[in-house]
């Protein structure tokens, strides 16, 4: 890459890969026996050496988390997982909070433009309505609500003028009334990971496996998930048959 060290490097996720396995989606024979200690170790040894100014981990779940904090010298300085209204890790930030551990939320608007994402975030009513409130867009006040949690936001935009609507979510200041509202958001986690649970190489056999959560969490997700995907089809199916739409 042409640097002499990283600001922070990550372990992305809590599985190994065999090298050159760059699919998106592993195949069952990419995966290896993922040994974290020894893993963490070489983290800890880049760090030494001056090849990166602090480590961290990606997706790791707060049992994740304590299982690393077992052995390690170093802790991570950073986590940075799924965070947003409709995600919103109170327990994940308690147990980093208690650690010292900063939690960094990737996407914080819910992935809009990923295929794997969904606007759910930005379309909620409640977003909405807040942001009606405060003359402000639905994406700064999912924004503003991350930073209130004292985390940082990793929003991507190659838009000129979404970059500048996000740089205005840090003046937005939202008050307890909107805060008490985001809490009554169904919680859904959109960056599920289905690609890395298997019943054969995966040390993970079922999502809640892989993310240490009570199975309600990801069964009542995909169902709201399902439903709101019918529901947009059935719409666009009816307004397509509308006279107004043929005309145009």
């Amino acid at each position: 890459m042409g640097m002499d060290h990283l600001d922070l490097y990550l372990v992305h996720w809590p599985v190994k890969l065999k090298p050159r396995a760059f699919d998106a989606i592993p195949k069952e024979y990419h995966f290896e026996e993922l040994d974290l200690k020894t893993t963490w170790l070489g983290m800890e040894k880049c760090l030494e050496l001056g090849l990166c100014r602090s480590i961290g981990v990606s997706n790791f779940s707060s049992k994740k988390l304590d299982q690393l904090l077992e052995f390690a010298s170093v802790p991570p300085a950073v986590n940075q997982v799924e965070m947003h209204p409709m995600w919103r890790q109170a327990r994940l930030r308690r147990v980093c909070g208690d650690h010292k551990i900063h939690v960094s939320a990737y996407s914080p608007l819910g992935g809009p433009g990923n295929a794997w994402g969904s606007t759910l975030v930005v379309d909620s009513p409640i977003i909405q309505s807040i942001a009606h409130k405060h003359n402000a867009t639905p994406a700064q006040v999912a924004l503003q609500w991350g930073l209130s949690k004292g985390s940082s936001v990793i929003v991507k935009s190659f838009n000129q003028e979404r970059m500048k609507e996000n740089i205005g979510a840090v003046d937005l200041k939202l008050d307890d009334d909107d805060l008490m509202e985001i809490e009554k958001l169904e919680e859904r986690k959109i960056m599920r990971g289905e690609s890395l649970v298997n019943q054969t190489t995966s040390p993970y056999k079922t999502l809640e496996d892989l993310w240490d959560v009570h199975p309600v969490h990801c069964t009542n997700s995909s169902s709201h998930y399902l439903k709101q995907v019918i529901f947009q089809i059935r719409f666009r199916a009816a307004t397509k048959r509308t006279p107004s739409n043929t005309t145009k």
